[in-house]
């Protein structure tokens, strides 16, 4: 019993605090959020707007890189009926800072960072979860059309197995 509580209790550290992000150079990631600490003690992270974000990422001589990007509940039904996921909205260099590659088809792009979409409208990458679960390992997913939130995105991609986010 004392041996399967070491192992649960292990793998659930190693899974979330010592095995380090699946990204190139994790060590080098600085993350910049703006938060604020109420007088209860609760701490509030604020939201910043596209002007403060475009600021940043002009800061060359600050970051060798940066990128932004936001957690999000999309709703992905094909029915009357909502189907909630979990996701990001994420800007066209998300996958180059992190230094993630896709293991099927590609990542965004500088040239998806438009409102409304690039060359090839607004677009997606899946994760390699949703492409198991969902798609059954379809190798032909890339190019098709998903729903979210009653847009469509076009899917360009799908995540290494290993990465889950930037979390």
């Amino acid at each position: 019993l004392g041996i399967g509580a070491n192992t649960a209790i292990f793998s659930l550290l190693n899974g979330l605090i010592l095995r380090p992000l699946p990204v190139r150079g994790p060590a080098s990631l600085v993350h910049v959020t703006d938060s604020v600490r109420r007088e209860n003690g609760e701490t509030r992270v604020r939201v910043w707007s596209y002007p403060v974000w475009q600021q940043i990422a002009l800061r060359r001589d600050l970051f060798e890189s940066a990128t932004a990007w936001s957690f999000a509940r999309f709703d992905a039904s094909t029915t009357t009926e909502a189907q909630l996921v979990d996701g990001l909205w994420a800007d066209g260099s998300f996958f180059d800072t992190l230094g993630v590659r896709a293991a099927l088809g590609r990542t965004f792009s500088m040239r998806d960072d438009n409102r409304g979409g690039g060359p090839d409208g607004p677009v997606t990458v899946i994760s390699h979860n949703c492409w198991e679960r969902q798609f059954g390992r379809d190798p032909t997913v890339i190019g098709r059309a998903v729903r979210l939130n009653q847009v469509l995105f076009t899917i360009v991609g799908v995540t290494e197995p290993d990465f889950s986010g930037p979390e």
